[in-house]
């Protein structure tokens, strides 16, 4: 039975042990990751994320999870505990058509000793972007030449500011949906970092991996990232790293809710022999083990897969700040608080906000210009 992936080779290496453990253990079949483009379409297992999950989903070319558990006897419960969190991988009655293999938040790192050294308290980080600015502030002024980063900044300075704040990124207009980032929230924040980067208190360098690595060579003392990168951050840095929550604004109308989670989803593939679909659900139910599920969190920083794997909250995984940060943080958004949507999902969406960003950040154009033309661009190149 064959496996496809999308993870970068650090987590391709944490998802091979995890193979070749179940192929150890189970006699029945066995798993075979395939890494030929022309072999990846056709595997029985895709493990997949963003458009690739889109298309998959709107050409209905999967077995909705639960139906193979089912048919092989291991039925799968509804975990309620995961509902803020668990993107796109149930349907309306709350069964599981896919595994939420690779969630994940952003969050705050930071670098305890530069804290320590500006005069700030590691164990009180701050908790507001005013708070946040005032941080960056007093690193900028102890030496701190980049005080504070962004990894992927349109999803965490658009996306998941609006949706701390309880505001939605689109809005529907009859059956269409379309792009809504250009309100009172998101102007005033893109302003307000575009005022950090001119005070060099905000350094930005794209949405690649140049953050990241800035950040564990101690270069930036601050960084928004993915909770995940907390097992590269822990094993990389030469420094002790915090994680707390992303800020948001406290004068700001409807509250504070969760931030999003996004990441790549397991889905079976439809049209498979039915002894292929005894080995995918023996392989789903070892995952879902949750010694494995422990052991898939420490290695990847990924959030649990179900209620077995939310080992944080009993105290097991304190080795995980990275999970548990993410769960409160997750589990923070009121009730009819905004939900992640596929059009921001889509990479030419996110790359018109990527560029449109770019020019705020360069100070060639204004906030809500660029927010502006990032909803009228949208709306018109497909």
């Amino acid at each position: 039975m064959s496996l496809s992936h999308v993870f970068d080779p650090d987590r391709a290496k944490q998802l091979e042990a995890m193979v070749e453990r179940f192929n150890a253990s189970d006699r029945g079949g066995r798993v075979n990751i395939v890494t030929d483009p022309a072999a990846e379409a056709n595997a029985a297992i895709q493990i997949v994320q963003g458009d690739a999950e889109q298309a998959l989903r709107k050409r209905g070319a999967y077995r909705p999870l639960y139906q193979v558990m089912a048919e092989a006897g291991m039925a799968l419960g509804r975990d309620s505990a995961l509902v803020p969190y668990d993107r796109d991988t149930t349907d309306s009655r709350g069964r599981r058509v896919a595994l939420p293999v690779g969630m994940h938040t952003p969050v705050l790192f930071i670098n305890r000793q530069a804290f320590t050294g500006a005069g700030l308290d590691p164990d009180a980080p701050p908790r507001t972007w005013r708070e946040l600015q005032d941080a960056l502030g007093k690193l900028f002024d102890a030496g701190q030449a980049c005080p504070g980063t962004v990894s992927n900044p349109s999803w965490v300075m658009v996306d998941n500011v609006s949706a701390r704040q309880n505001v939605a990124v689109t809005r529907q207009a009859g059956r269409k949906e379309e792009l809504s980032v250009n309100g009172m929230l998101q102007i005033r924040h893109i302003a307000l970092m575009a005022s950090w980067v001119r005070a060099r208190y905000l350094h930005l360098h794209g949405a690649g991996a140049e953050p990241l690595e800035r950040f564990k060579r101690g270069e930036c003392a601050v960084i928004a990232a993915e909770s995940a990168h907390w097992p590269e951050f822990r094993q990389s840095a030469g420094f002790d790293v915090g994680v707390s929550e992303l800020p948001f604004y406290d004068d700001f109308p409807g509250g504070v809710g969760a931030t999003l989670a996004d990441g790549p989803t397991l889905w079976v593939a439809k049209g498979k022999k039915r002894d292929d679909y005894k080995v995918v659900a023996r392989f789903v139910h070892f995952l879902l083990m949750p010694e494995n599920q422990l052991a898939w969190q420490r290695g990847t920083g990924y959030l649990p897969m179900d209620e077995k794997g939310s080992v944080a909250g009993g105290g097991v995984a304190i080795d995980q700040p990275n999970v548990v940060v993410a769960r409160k943080q997750l589990s923070a958004a009121p009730k009819g608080s905004p939900v992640s949507t596929e059009l921001p999902r889509q990479a030419r969406v996110r790359t018109i906000l990527d560029e449109e960003l770019e020019g705020v950040w360069a100070d060639r154009q204004p906030a809500k210009q660029a927010l502006d033309n990032a909803v009228t661009r949208v709306g018109t190149e497909k």
